[in-house]
This record gives structure tokens, C-alpha cells and sequence, in this order.
């Protein structure tokens, strides 16, 4: 397999886990790399053996031939970034969200159908090994009946650490993880109730959804952002349940509730979760053409938002 040719446009905490598992992926070289701090780009090119460190995206394009390239800076950064770079018709792989509303992730995917763009948005939690090893024991049974995601926030310890901007739209920015992982598991959504309350933030911080999902199973969302919790699942199947709380650690019951260990792949132990399974993905993405489940581009994670959308328009 020739190498892939990718430029990186960012150099930050996140930047350095996807580099990580880049550089034990067979079929990708990593030619360029530039952020708005340079000095950390540099930090970075030492480390990973990445020679070219740019000033600019512009200059990342023009210098080399991409054969893709991964959008890797700030959530408030993203969609300012991600709207200028679409025209260069490059291949990309975005970190979560691409937008931080409703009308930069719709204009975005506009954007990309317009210039026919291949393209995977970062939700790494779909790529979790326990998570595809707990599906496998719910599927083996019969298939799943019904799923609970948790989503609490734990905001009190995070609204003097974020600005405004990302506190008010909080629900792009980090819950959509967990309201991503309702149509993971269960499927595209039939019907919809929604309840919230606003204890602080303006848009909500307690949420409750019941959801039909157009294969009959049934889930429920909820998220207490000012309560003491975390994020979790569970799983309902024909006399099994798994639990994964947290998220990275999943656990399964028999009918006579005597409890299994799920156990991640070594990979998912390595390096961060699913970063090593998803960016293989994004590998064969860019030499095949074809985007496979669970994977998502902006048009797929679309139905993500939409459900947001209506989570914040909800009286």
C-alpha cells in the first residue's frame, strides 16, 4: 500500500493523540502541519518526524499534494476554518462539531454536497472496541429491545474553564457525543418527546427524551448537567443487558444476572479510544471511496443535529 499524503491543520492536545496512532497506521505519511501557534506545531513536527511546519493552511495546500487533510483545532475554531478550506476540494476528517449551531453544520454540508467532497466528521465513541464487542453479545441474542444513554456534564466544573460561546452552545459543542450515540445504537429516530428545564444555562441543563426508533426499539436520553454523574449506556437485549459506565469500561448480565467483563482491544488501551479503529477508517475512506458504518459524514451526522435542533427548540 503507497502512503496516504495528509496535512494537519492544528497542533494542540487532540492533534497529538490523532498523530499517535497516524504514525502506526500502514498507508499514511503525514507531510505537513500548521497551526496559529506555531511553536506548537514545530513541538509536534519534532516529535512525529513531520519536517514541513507551515504558517498557514494556504500554504500547507499549495506546497503539497494532499491526499487528505484532518481539521484539528478548536471547537470554536472549526467551522471558520472547515468553510475556507471546502473550495480546495481536499478530503477531509474533521474533529466534533463541525459547527457550533444548527446553520454552520447545515451550511457546511451545503457546502460539501456542493463540491461533491468526501468527508468524515470525529465522533471516535463510535469506534470504541467494547462497545462493538457489547453490540455483538446484544445482536447474538436476538437483537437490541431498548437503550438508556446518559449524558450528565458535570458543568459546575467546567463553566469557569470555557468561554460563552461554547457554554451556550454546550450542546454541540460537547453533549452531542452522547446524543450521537442514541442513533449508534439504536437506528434513525421515529418519534421524539421531549422535556427540560433550565435550573442555570438558557437553552436547558436538565433533559429527558423518549424515543421510538424506526425499528421499534425503544430509548431513553437523559442528562442533569448541575448533578453529580457521568456518561453511560446500557443496552437491553433478549435476556442480556450490557452497561458501559463509564463509557470506556462495559460490563454484561446473563438471565441469571451473574456479570461478564467486556474487555477493550489492546489498541483501545494504547492509545485513546477508538482514535486507532476510526482514523483506519478514514485510511481506506481515502482509497476506497467508500465511507462504512459507523462512520459519518456531515450528511449522515446531520440526524445528530436535527435532533439537537429540536432538543433546543423544545418548550
Amino acid at each position: 500500500m503507497s502512503n496516504l499524503k495528509l496535512g494537519i491543520i492544528g497542533a494542540g492536545y487532540i492533534a497529538e493523540k490523532h498523530l499517535e496512532v497516524i504514525s502506526k497506521i500502514r498507508g499514511l505519511k503525514v507531510v505537513g502541519i500548521t497551526s496559529r501557534t506555531i511553536f506548537k506545531a514545530k513541538k509536534l513536527g519534532r516529535k512525529f518526524g513531520i519536517k514541513n511546519i507551515y504558517l498557514d493552511y494556504v500554504s500547507l495546500f499549495n506546497k503539497n499534494q494532499l491526499d487528505g487533510v484532518l481539521i484539528l483545532v478548536s471547537s470554536e475554531e472549526i467551522y471558520p476554518v472547515l468553510n475556507k478550506i471546502i473550495p480546495y476540494r481536499i478530503p477531509f476528517f474533521v474533529e466534533k462539531p463541525p459547527g457550533l449551531n444548527f446553520f454552520e453544520i447545515k451550511k457546511l454540508c451545503k457546502k460539501v454536497k456542493k463540491y461533491k467532497l468526501k468527508n468524515m466528521v470525529g465522533y471516535n465513541r463510535r469506534y470504541y472496541s467494547n462497545f462493538k464487542k457489547g453490540l455483538k453479545l446484544i445482536n447474538d441474542k436476538g437483537g437490541l429491545l431498548g437503550l438508556i444513554v446518559e449524558g450528565h456534564e458535570r458543568f459546575w466544573k467546567i463553566t469557569d474553564k470555557i468561554s460563552n460561546v461554547n457554554r451556550e452552545n454546550w450542546l454541540y459543542s460537547n453533549s452531542s457525543h452522547t446524543i450521537d450515540l442514541l442513533r449508534f445504537f439504536g437506528g434513525e429516530i421515529k418519534d421524539c418527546s421531549i422535556n427540560k428545564f433550565s435550573l442555570i444555562e438558557k437553552k436547558g441543563d436538565q433533559f429527558s427524551l423518549s424515543i421510538k426508533f424506526k425499528n421499534n426499539i425503544v430509548g431513553t436520553y437523559i442528562a442533569n448537567w448541575y448533578s453529580p454523574g457521568g456518561w453511560s449506556v446500557k443496552l437491553f437485549g433478549h435476556g442480556v443487558t450490557v452497561k458501559f459506565d463509564p463509557l470506556e469500561q462495559g460490563f454484561w448480565y446473563d438471565k441469571n444476572m451473574n456479570i461478564h467483563k467486556i474487555t477493550p482491544d489492546k489498541k483501545d488501551l494504547i492509545y485513546k479510544p477508538g482514535f486507532y479503529y476510526q482514523m483506519v477508517e478514514f485510511r481506506n475512506f481515502l482509497d476506497s471511496g467508500t465511507l462504512n458504518w459507523p462512520g459519518q459524514g456531515l450528511q449522515n451526522i446531520m440526524n445528530t443535529f436535527y435532533l439537537i435542533k429540536k432538543i433546543i427548540n423544545a418548550k
